[in-house]
């Protein structure tokens, strides 16, 4: 009697502290959150739109979720896809994003990545940041390539 109690005792506690740990959280890829997302504001779109956006938005909405489709088709995971894949991938999420937000501030603010040869090297480099400063980054070196070239200082030789 006291064997069939200890033994129904210890298996309460063992299934008690089983049931606490909670089911099995299976991960899911950030790959198939995307394309869940996506397939989700393609049935809004297909539905007659999102709402607040005009007819030329929503086209280009469309336009940068079929780049984002064409990318991941075929693949199951994010690290199935090379590096300028993932900043294409990245920089069609991100305009999507700032055009269902829907304002220009989210425009600045939406994060692009490109990639740049090192200068005097053929090895290419990822740079990320927002809109408003890879368009500051251009206008620096526009500023930067029309001054003039003319040496006008007291050091000059």
């Amino acid at each position: 009697m006291i064997k069939a109690f200890v033994l129904t005792a210890g298996l309460l506690l063992a299934g008690a502290a089983w049931s606490q740990q909670g089911p099995v959280a299976v991960e899911e890829d950030g790959l198939v959150v995307i394309v869940n997302q996506q397939r989700q504001i393609k049935a809004d779109l297909d539905d007659g739109g999102i709402e607040g956006l005009t007819p030329r938005q929503n086209g280009l909405v469309r336009k940068a979720q079929a780049e984002v489709f064409v990318l991941v088709d075929g693949k199951s995971r994010l690290d199935e896809l090379s590096i300028d894949e993932k900043v294409r991938l990245d920089n069609a999420l991100e305009r999507i994003n700032a055009l269902v937000v829907n304002t220009r501030e989210a425009g600045n603010k939406r994060d692009v990545c490109w990639r740049e040869r090192v200068s005097g090297t053929t090895v290419k480099k990822t740079r990320c940041g927002t809109e408003a400063e890879m368009r500051e980054a251009r206008e620096g070196a526009r500023d930067f390539i029309e001054k003039g070239k003319v040496c006008g200082g007291p050091g000059c030789g």
